[in-house]
C-alpha cells in the first residue's frame, strides 16, 4: 500500500508509538470503575455461552478482551449466585473474579484488545487520509491521532467507547470507498463494519441514520431513473442490513430470542441514579448541561490540535472535496455531538470520542493545501505546533485519562473544572500503595468501592460509612483522598451546613499521587 520507503517508515513508528505507549502506560493502573464489569462478564459469556451480565453494554469489546483469559487456568465459579442467581450482581461477580485471580495479569491481557483497536484506527486513519488526499497528509492524520491524548487514554482500558469510534470511522471510510468506486463489494464491508459498532456500544447505533441517508444522497444523486434509484437503495440498504444483523448475531453468540439488541438497548441506562448531580466548572447540575461537551472538549483537547481544526476550518473553501465527501467527514461529527449534548450523561469527554477521528482526518488535509506564504514561515510553525503537541502528550504520562490543555491551567487544575472519567476512574491504586509503603501513616479515602483498595495491600482504609463525619470534622494525620471524591464532598458542603467536609476549598494539599489523589497533613 505505502511504495514510499520513507513514509513506510513513518507509519510504522507511528503505529508502533500508538501501541507502546498505550501497552505501558496500561501497566500502571488497577482496575478502572467499568473494568471491574467488561472483563469479568466477557469471560462469563465465553464460558456460559449465554450474554447474561451487563447487558446495557453490548458484549464485542468485553469478547475480545477477555479471549486471552481463556488460555489460563483461572479460578471461575459458573454457578456463583451472582452470576446465574436471581439477583444476579455484575459488580459483586466482577470484583470476586478479578480478585481471586491474578487481577494485573487478567487486566493487561483484557487491554490488549483495545489497545489494537486503537491502532487499528490509527492505520484507518492514515488509509483514509492518504487517499483522500495523499500520502503525506496521511501521515499527517497519523501523526495527530498518535498524540492525541483523549484517545490513549480510552485505549488503555477494557471499555466501549475506543472501539465504537474505531469500527464508526472504518463503516464511513467503507462508505466513501462505495461512493469513489462504485464497487459492490464495500457494501459488504459496510455491513461487517456497521455490525462491529453496533456490538461495541449502543451509541453505534447513530451510525444508521447517518448512513443510510447519506447512502440515499449518494444514489440519488448517481445516474438512472427513479424506479432504478429507489431499487438501488432498497438493496443496498437490505444487504447492509442483513449483514449488519448479521455481524450482530454472531457478536451476541447466536441467541435465541431475535429481539436480543433491542432487550440490551432498552437496560441502558441502568446503572443511572436519579440523584446523581452533575459537575462542570465548580458546579452542580442534576440535570446536565447542553454545552457541556463543548467545553470538555475545548480544554481536553491539546491547544496545537485545536488551531490546527479550527485552521482547517476557515480554509475549507481550498479544500478539492466534493460536497458528499465533506458530509461524510461532518455529519458524524454533528450528530455525535448533538445527541451526546441532549442526551448523554455529563461524566465524560469519552462520550464524544467519536468526532476526534473525523477532524483528524479532515485537518490532515491542510498539508495537501496550496499556501501562498514562505515555506521556513510554515516550516517554523508546523515544528512549534508539532513540538508542543508531542509535548503535550509525553509530559502527561502516563495520566492521559487526566490530561486538560493550557486553557483549564493544564491537568493539576483539571478537578477545578470536571471529574469523573475526565480524570480518575478509580484506576491509581498501585501507584497509592507505592506511596504508602514511602509514608504508612496514610490514611486513605477511596470512593470507587467497587474495587479493592486491600487486594493492593492499601492500609488505613477508611470506609465511608455512618461515622465519616467524624474524621472530616477533626481530621489528625495525613490522607490520601482520591479526586472524585473530594468533587463530591464540595457538592455535600453546597448543600449542608457542613461546609467542613469541603476540603477542596478549605485545605490545601502537600502532596498528589498522579492526578488521583490529593495528599493532606494535619
Amino acid at each position: 500500500m505505502v511504495k514510499n520507503p520513507k513514509i513506510f517508515v513513518l507509519v510504522v513508528v507511528l503505529l508502533l508509538v500508538i501501541f507502546f505507549i498505550s501497552f505501558f502506560s496500561a501497566q500502571n493502573f488497577s482496575p478502572s470503575s467499568d473494568e471491574i464489569s467488561h472483563l469479568p462478564s466477557g469471560y462469563s459469556y465465553w464460558k456460559t455461552g449465554e450474554i447474561v451480565l451487563n447487558p446495557q453494554h453490548p458484549p464485542l469489546v468485553k469478547l475480545l478482551s477477555s479471549f486471552p483469559l481463556l488460555f489460563l487456568n483461572l479460578d471461575f465459579d459458573e454457578n456463583d449466585p451472582d452470576l446465574t442467581g436471581s439477583s444476579r450482581n455484575e459488580w459483586q461477580f466482577g470484583r470476586k473474579f478479578l480478585f481471586a485471580n491474578d487481577a494485573d495479569k487478567l487486566l493487561l491481557l483484557g487491554r490488549l484488545a483495545p489497545i489494537l483497536i486503537s491502532v487499528l484506527l490509527g492505520f484507518y486513519i492514515f488509509r483514509w487520509a492518504s487517499e483522500m488526499f495523499s500520502r503525506k497528509t496521511g501521515v499527517m492524520s497519523l501523526f495527530l491521532y498518535a498524540f492525541m491524548p483523549n484517545m490513549i487514554a480510552h485505549a488503555q482500558f477494557v471499555t466501549t467507547d475506543l472501539a465504537v469510534t474505531a469500527f464508526s470511522f472504518i463503516t464511513l471510510y467503507y462508505l466513501w470507498k462505495l461512493f469513489k468506486t462504485g464497487s459492490k463489494k464495500f457494501v459488504i464491508y459496510i455491513g461487517i463494519s456497521l455490525g462491529l459498532a453496533l456490538g461495541s456500544k449502543f451509541s453505534g447505533i447513530l451510525l444508521i441514520p447517518i448512513l443510510f441517508f447519506l447512502l440515499f444522497v449518494y444514489i440519488w444523486k448517481s445516474g438512472g431513473g427513479y424506479f432504478l434509484k429507489t431499487k438501488r437503495f432498497f438493496s443496498y440498504s437490505v444487504l447492509i442490513g442483513a449483514i449488519g444483523f448479521l455481524a450482530l448475531y454472531i457478536i451476541y453468540l447466536f441467541p435465541t430470542s431475535l429481539d436480543f439488541y433491542l432487550k440490551g438497548f432498552r437496560s441502558v441506562y441502568s446503572d443511572i441514579t436519579g440523584s446523581y448531580y452533575y459537575y462542570l466548572n465548580g458546579s452542580f447540575s442534576k440535570d446536565g448541561r447542553w454545552y457541556y461537551f463543548i467545553f470538555a472538549f475545548l480544554i481536553k483537547t491539546p491547544i496545537p490540535a485545536l488551531i490546527v481544526f479550527a485552521l482547517s476550518f476557515v480554509t475549507y473553501k481550498k479544500y478539492k472535496l466534493t460536497g458528499l465527501e465533506k458530509q461524510l467527514i461532518f455529519i458524524p461529527v454533528v450528530v455525535f455531538l448533538l445527541i451526546a449534548s441532549f442526551k448523554a450523561e455529563n461524566i465524560g469527554v469519552r462520550y464524544i470520542l467519536p468526532i476526534y477521528p473525523f477532524l483528524i482526518l479532515y485537518a490532515g488535509g491542510l498539508t495537501n493545501l496550496d499556501w501562498n506564504l514562505n515555506k521556513k514561515v510554515i516550516y517554523a510553525v508546523a515544528a512549534i505546533l508539532g513540538v508542543w503537541y508531542v509535548f503535550s502528550a509525553v509530559r502527561i504520562y502516563p495520566d492521559f485519562l487526566a490530561y486538560f490543555n493550557e486553557f483549564a491551567g493544564g491537568p493539576a487544575n483539571g478537578h477545578k473544572y470536571l471529574d469523573d472519567s475526565n480524570i480518575e476512574w478509580g484506576q491509581d491504586l498501585k501507584r497509592l500503595r507505592a506511596y504508602q509503603i514511602q509514608h504508612p501513616e496514610t490514611k486513605v479515602l477511596y470512593s470507587w468501592r467497587k474495587s479493592s483498595p486491600a487486594y493492593y495491600g492499601i492500609e488505613n482504609d477508611l470506609f465511608l460509612d455512618g461515622i465519616k463525619k467524624r474524621w472530616l470534622l477533626n481530621p489528625s494525620g495525613r490522607y490520601a483522598i482520591n479526586t472524585h471524591f473530594l468533587v463530591r464532598l464540595k457538592l455535600e458542603g453546597s448543600m449542608t451546613p457542613d461546609k467542613y467536609v469541603n476540603w477542596l476549598d478549605l485545605y490545601k494539599p502537600i502532596d498528589r499521587i498522579g492526578y488521583s489523589f490529593f495528599v493532606y497533613q494535619f
